[in-house]
């Protein structure tokens, strides 16, 4: 067995992306072109430049003049070629390369095949041979040669006549310009004979280039960079994007890396502008605010706005869309802003509130203009308070935000703990439990209950802080009883922790 003219890495694809772009090595890849139409079998010749490099003797059919001997459409256009393969009968087909392969450059091969009998297939055998000179052989069998890509991916369940894809990838050895298709490990049993169809040969070289550093117009004007590769497995632009293409659309470098199972590229372009201006984004401003543009600076002297005007700058004083127009030689660049004038928000709490005892205020804001909230976790609009404190509100819009303050105090008359002196719980609906309170600046922490012996009859430290008369499950007998009260007193910044006691009287 002949040593490998060339190392490769084959790898088996069946769905890669669009490889169009990269030159084809082969002439005449799709079978399209013909020196005379074939009119029967054993003419691959007539497929310039294709030739059969052993005694055996390959098939050309073309649209041209059809016969059944096509079994199928060609997988593209109106050509393509048949191999038969028996005991000791192998078929190839053989082509001169455009051009030698490049020492350690990496290439992709790729061929579409059917058969009418797939059961037939010999799976593991068909493939593709790269050599710096022809292989030819006067005899009808194997090939003494080692394809550098060999078919593992197709099995005998492939359909009947159904086009398949076989590809791989080879890196030269250097000097290579024939390439030679067919079966290389083993031909079929007896009985065992098959036909195979190929259309859509090709040899791609495994290269990506995003073109020249350029400059463009302006910021209208953008560019589809194409890193497309045949065979690629992952695409990795500079901002983390993954697909083949990448739209430039701002000034900068713009780099992409490309792996393949055979190497990996990168690639860098520079994108310029001639005409790069920005005259802002779309703004928002208050009623009575005034904007001024301006032309960049070394602008060109042929410019104008959007009402033909030619100043430098450009005031703005009412809604609407504001362009500029810079031409310079055959580069015309526009860029716009839209202005918005909107009323600025108002707000208006109310004047600040001293409150006594049990009192308490409800602040109903006053506000137009935008959107209302309290700077605390409150949602609704209109609050009641019942502590001292400070409350603050803001209104915003796209314009601005403004902001309100109102203070509630209960200092100015002292803060008093109420306590009945008597209750009846008799279920009449009045004065049927004991209940104390403050003003807002007063927390209960804890009720307890005394009867006259000082036992304790009642205790709680959760609200509300309320003894409805039962003891022990029954109801308290009528006389005197003794309370404590322990709450925390709110002083300015500061909290007091305080206790009251006193006697209550229960009545039926």
């Amino acid at each position: 067995m002949r040593s490998r003219a060339v190392w490769m890495v084959w790898w088996l694809v069946m769905c890669l992306p669009g490889v169009a772009m990269a030159q084809n090595l082969l002439q005449n890849g799709g079978f399209e072109e013909y020196r005379t139409c074939p009119r029967q079998d054993n003419l691959l010749g007539e497929a310039v430049p294709w030739y059969n490099p052993n005694g055996a003797t390959p098939d050309f059919y073309h649209q041209c003049f059809p016969t059944v001997q096509m079994e199928l459409p060609p997988h593209s256009g109106q050509g393509l070629a048949r191999l038969f393969l028996d005991v000791s009968w192998a078929e190839y087909l053989a082509t001169p390369l455009k051009k030698p392969l490049v020492a350690d450059d990496c290439y992709f091969f790729e061929m579409y095949v059917a058969t009418p009998t797939p059961n037939k297939y010999l799976s593991g055998t068909i493939g593709a041979f790269l050599s710096e000179k022809p292989i030819t052989s006067p005899e009808k069998g194997l090939l003494p040669v080692d394809a550098q890509v060999i078919d593992n991916a197709l099995t005998t369940s492939i359909p009947m006549l159904r086009w398949e894809r076989i590809s791989g990838y080879v890196k030269a050895k250097g000097g290579e310009q024939y390439l030679t298709i067919g079966s290389f490990k083993k031909l079929p049993v007896f009985l065992g004979y098959f036909y195979l169809f190929i259309d859509d040969v090709s040899l791609l070289p495994i290269k990506m280039d995003l073109g020249n550093d350029t400059t463009l117009c302006g910021r209208n004007s953008t560019l589809l960079l194409d890193a497309t590769t045949p065979g690629a497995t992952e695409y990795r632009w500079h901002d983390g994007s993954t697909a083949p293409t990448f739209r430039a659309t701002q000034p900068g470098h713009y780099s992409v890396t490309v792996t393949t199972p055979c190497k990996v590229l990168r690639d860098t372009i520079r994108v310029d502008y001639a005409l790069d201006f920005d005259l802002g984004r779309d703004t928002t401003l208050c009623e009575g605010q005034t904007l001024t543009l301006k032309t960049p600076a070394g602008v060109p002297p042929t410019f104008r706005w959007q009402d033909g005007s030619t100043t430098l700058t450009y005031p703005v004083r009412q809604d609407g869309l504001y362009s500029l127009r810079v031409e310079q030689a055959r580069c015309v660049a526009t860029d716009s802003i839209q202005i918005r004038f909107v009323p600025p928000p108002r707000l208006n709490l109310g004047l600040d509130q001293n409150l006594c005892g049990a009192e308490v205020y409800t602040i109903r804001p006053d506000f137009a203009e935008g959107k209302f909230s309290w700077q605390d976790p409150f949602e609704a609009v209109v609050r009641t308070v019942g502590q001292s404190g400070f409350f603050q509100a803001s209104v915003s819009n796209d314009c601005a935000t403004v902001r309100d303050t109102v203070r509630i105090s209960y200092a100015d008359c002292g803060c008093v703990l109420y306590t009945p002196d008597i209750f009846t719980p008799n279920a009449d609906g009045q004065n049927d439990v004991f209940q104390p309170f403050g003003c807002g600046d007063i927390t209960i922490t804890s009720l307890s209950i005394f009867n006259r012996w000082g036992e304790l009859v009642f205790q709680t430290t959760e609200p509300p802080f309320a003894w409805n008369g039962m003891y022990q499950g029954k109801t308290a007998p009528v006389g005197v009883y003794g309370w404590q009260i322990r709450y925390q007193l709110q002083q300015g910044t500061g909290v007091l922790a305080e206790q009251k006691r006193g006697a209550l009287g229960l009545t039926r």
